[in-house]
């Protein structure tokens, strides 16, 4: 069996998006489970990329589940590991999971306390 080494560290981007990822349920979660390991992996081969505000993220889609996930490569480091944050998760309602990525993103760039958060998860 072929094991492969984590070269992407994934973190979700704030609060929130944990609270939609434990709101998932079990078998919804088990998918964004095999999902968020694929990440870790290969982060940089897999999704489709975004365009317009949410450029430079990529999503991930579970058709069959209805969810997606919104994630982003950031260039912050961890030891050896670059960064993939998972931005938002959520129904494939329209365009409400994209709305809530950009909102986020616009929000934690007015945000001196999560930027402090972040500033200090680099170190």
């Amino acid at each position: 069996m072929n094991v492969q080494k984590d070269r992407f560290k994934v973190r979700f981007f704030n609060t929130a998006v944990a609270k939609e990822y434990q709101a998932l349920e079990g078998s919804t979660r088990k998918l964004v489970d095999i999902g968020l390991a694929k990440l870790r992996i290969r982060a940089d081969e897999l999704g489709k990329p975004l365009q317009g505000r949410l450029a430079g993220c990529k999503e991930l889609k579970y058709r069959d589940a209805g969810i997606r996930v919104i994630f982003r490569i950031i260039n912050d480091s961890v030891e050896v590991l670059t960064i993939a944050e998972v931005v938002a998760i959520g129904r494939r309602d329209k365009n409400k999971v994209f709305v809530s990525a950009e909102r986020r993103l616009k929000d934690s760039a007015k945000d001196p306390q999560l930027n402090t958060l972040l500033s200090n998860a680099k170190k």
